[in-house]
């Protein structure tokens, strides 16, 4: 077992299960939106292949160059257009794992506490308006002026000049329409390796200018939204909470060099244990580009937030902290319809 899941099954204690589902999920839905942002940039090369290969072994004429070239600016629109729906798609997804944690907590509390002024359906939306505020919160967040819808453009407006320089250094070489299209093929298979193996004197003439691979940096972007999207939904979950003040964060075991995560995942700044943090107080999340450190809520102990909303329920003012939450947040927050 690793050491950043012990930790978390520490951290979580009673609540571990719920804890390694959520964590589980996280990981999963990491793998599945890779897999299909790479299939989308293959599915898109094998339609340029294709086009190539129609036209056998003759040179890249000038009319394929146009055709091509059409063909690139209409793969920049559908690029952007289907990595934004993946993106809102995963997005919706870490966030509804994230809040799902806290959510399962709560719901369990109020349910054995039997606490007649909470309803499960009020908690339920609770978390659910946690949920829809850390979407929103990810397509608002601007990085460097630009939002995250600008950025996925940036990916496929980089894609298209990417693969445009490709094909004409393929020209300007005098390859032939069907070595080219098995060319890109390798290349958004396998990676530049392949091409600096099969195609050293491409590589040398273009200098740098083709990626190790052709997905990097729509992936890279993914995985840091997503991570982003699962931190945002924590804390605004956390926030909602009664049985939570404090998030943890916890390093990736497969860190591989000391860097900011160390620090704030080894540091006790406010006295709440290691990597614990006040929700007001939490640092932003992701650390940086394909973090994978952990966070959670800290939340009470199952048995003793039970007895605290029981106590709470018999006479509210013997336990202040939920009796604020009850009138600030509980009470305050508005019903939808519809989930």
């Amino acid at each position: 077992m690793s050491k950043e899941i012990d930790e978390l099954k520490r951290i979580a204690g009673g609540y571990k299960i719920w804890a390694l589902q959520a964590r589980k999920k996280y990981i999963d839905l990491r793998l599945n939106n890779e897999t299909e942002i790479r299939n989308l940039y293959i599915r898109l090369i094998n339609e340029i292949s294709e086009k190539l290969k129609q036209e056998g072994t003759s040179q890249i004429r000038q009319r394929q160059l146009e055709i091509l070239a059409e063909i690139l600016i209409e793969q920049q629109n559908k690029l952007e257009g289907q990595l934004v729906i993946i993106f809102k798609k995963y997005v919706k997804a870490n966030a509804k794992a994230a809040t799902g944690y806290a959510k399962a907590i709560d719901i369990s509390a109020v349910r054995k506490a039997n606490v007649s002024k909470l309803t499960i359906s009020k908690v339920t939306d609770l978390h659910y308006q946690a949920n829809l505020r850390a979407i929103e919160t990810c397509w608002a967040r601007s990085e460097k002026g630009l939002y995250l819808s600008d950025r996925i453009w940036s990916k496929s407006k980089k894609y298209r000049k990417e693969i445009n320089e490709i094909i004409q250094d393929a020209v300007a070489e005098g390859q032939d329409c069907v070595k080219t299209a098995k060319m890109l093929e390798k290349y958004v298979k396998t990676g530049a390796e392949t091409l600096a193996k099969d195609y050293p004197g491409m590589m040398k003439r273009m200098k740098g200018r083709v990626p190790d691979d052709l997905c990097y940096e729509a992936l890279r972007l993914a995985r840091t939204e997503m991570t982003s999207a699962y931190g945002e939904a924590t804390i605004q979950s956390a926030m909602v909470s009664p049985s939570c003040d404090s998030v943890k964060f916890i390093l990736s075991g497969s860190h591989p060099h000391y860097d900011k995560c160390d620090h704030i995942c080894g540091v006790d700044t406010y006295g709440l244990g290691i990597g614990v943090y006040p929700v007001d107080k939490a640092p932003s999340y992701p650390f940086h580009p394909n973090c994978l450190c952990i966070t959670l809520t800290v939340n009470e102990d199952p048995e003793d937030f039970v007895d605290k909303l029981k106590r709470w329920d018999r006479n509210p003012g013997s336990e202040p902290g939920l009796e604020s939450w009850y009138q600030n947040v509980y009470k305050k927050s508005s019903m939808y319809i519809n989930k």
